[in-house]
């Protein structure tokens, strides 16, 4: 399966947005719509959502955005249709919600910018990143994991903090899940607790994901 062919389509949007309203998990935040042009709450969670899921393919969720950004653009030199770029501008904000720097694909991002006539910092303005970096120490691990209940948990908190940093420096590639509290939602094997987070570890770089409050961050030495 080829990275450039993962395109999320309004069918996969709409049905990834349900999912989110059926979970009680509202992560859209509206300010957004009028702090930057051409943004699109639900387009881009229902992005996000999309991609998270290809990571349990194998499959790398900032190529794959990527190399959507380069397809829709194809697209619309193709058709002459400008909703291919809005669907491009999307995935780009949805890239930089997911803790991706801009300048990883800085070249093919301007290509969309210049065919709408758009400014990069009028339409990602850097203070309205989604992500923020965060040094490998064991106080900040801990800040980011928050409130740990003492009783009801996937592991200590201490122990959660000890394994983060582990994985992370040893760039032991995978999808790691730590929570604690009691179970909000639970559908088949996907389950949300009270608090819950995610590790991606990746060869270009490592993200922590709150899951409940919808925040990313990258992970450095």
């Amino acid at each position: 399966m080829e990275a450039k062919n993962i395109v999320f389509t309004d069918n996969m949007v709409r049905q990834n947005m349900i999912t989110v309203i059926m979970h009680g998990i509202y992560y859209v935040d509206f300010i957004k719509e009028y702090e930057m042009k051409r943004y699109n709450g639900m387009e881009v969670e229902g992005i996000k959502l999309g991609v998270r899921n290809i990571e349990d393919l194998g499959l790398s969720s900032k190529d794959a955005l990527e190399k959507s950004v380069v397809w829709l653009r194809e697209k619309y030199e193709i058709t002459g249709d400008v909703r291919y770029l809005n669907k491009a501008v999307w995935h780009i904000y949805a890239y930089l919600e997911m803790g991706y720097p801009y300048e990883s694909a800085k070249e093919e991002f301007q290509a969309v910018l210049d065919a709408l006539g758009e400014k990069e910092e009028e339409v990602f303005p850097k203070r309205s990143w989604g992500s923020k970096k965060v040094p490998l120490k064991k106080m900040r691990i801990n800040q980011l994991l928050g409130k740990w209940n003492p009783g009801l948990h996937s592991m200590k908190i201490s122990d959660a903090v000890e394994d983060i940093i582990e994985k992370t420096r040893n760039r032991q590639i995978g999808e790691y899940t730590y929570h604690c509290g009691r179970v909000i939602k639970q559908d088949g094997e996907n389950t949300l607790w009270e608090n819950t987070c995610r590790l991606y570890v990746r060869d270009e770089e490592v993200v922590f994901y709150n899951v409940n409050k919808g925040k990313y961050y990258i992970l450095a030495e």
